[in-house]
């Protein structure tokens, strides 16, 4: 088929290259379209992940107080404890030292009757 073209293979195909042209202006708009919001998308995870990584900070120094103030308590209750142990050793003591001396001048009176 060497046939002629006439114009309404002509005009044919003009609409098919204005065509194509919108076609190929819509592809690259899409792409633009697709680009940003990929950037956008990345700037919201990367907001998401710093939101986060605050948060676990503040978490973390939160848990951190909290084990400070436990520690604290415990070591004073332990403190008191202590404290309380050593006064009834030092009493038991001064009673025996009472008694020990009690002990050694009857024993030393004694022997020099």
């Amino acid at each position: 088929m060497t046939g002629k073209h006439g114009p309404s293979d002509d005009n044919l195909l003009h609409v098919i290259a204005a065509t194509e042209k919108e076609l190929e202006a819509k592809v690259a708009q899409a792409k633009v379209d697709a680009q940003r919001i990929v950037e956008e998308a990345q700037r919201q995870a990367d907001a998401v992940r710093e939101q986060a990584r605050r948060e676990a900070e503040e978490l973390a120094a939160r848990v951190r107080a909290e084990i400070a103030r436990e520690t604290e308590t415990l070591a004073a209750q332990r403190l008191a404890t202590a404290q309380a142990e050593v006064q009834r050793v030092r009493s038991r003591a001064s009673e025996r030292i009472r008694e020990a001396a009690e002990l050694v001048v009857k024993r030393v009176l004694g022997g020099l009757s």
